[in-house]
């Protein structure tokens, strides 16, 4: 008979659906783009070190996860052409007339 490999260490991840809570954290680190994550967890209404940190994690995540596609597409975008545009004539400085 065979037997998986038992896994040693905590379990990954803990099964709660924080999905909700990460789209208000979202949607408050929009609104005050001053605050930093933890903080705006906090403001949220947690203070529990562990739920803090959980749900920081799924942010980072979700962040990470959420930019990785732009990243690629960047990377495998074609370079914009540069157009060498003449510098603009001071027409300015030629109409003014010294004092005398």
């Amino acid at each position: 008979m065979m037997q998986s490999q038992v896994k040693r260490g905590r379990p990954k991840g803990t099964g709660i659906d924080d999905s909700d809570r990460i789209l208000r954290l979202i949607e408050l680190l929009r609104v005050h783009p001053e605050l930093r994550p933890t903080t705006a967890i906090r403001v949220m209404g947690f203070s529990d070190p562990s739920a803090i940190r959980r749900l920081r994690d799924k942010y980072k995540a979700s962040v990470a996860k959420s930019r990785k596609p732009a990243a690629t597409d960047a990377m495998f975008a074609p370079a914009p052409l540069h157009v060498a545009r003449p510098a603009p004539i001071e027409a300015a400085a030629h109409a003014v007339r010294p004092i005398r």
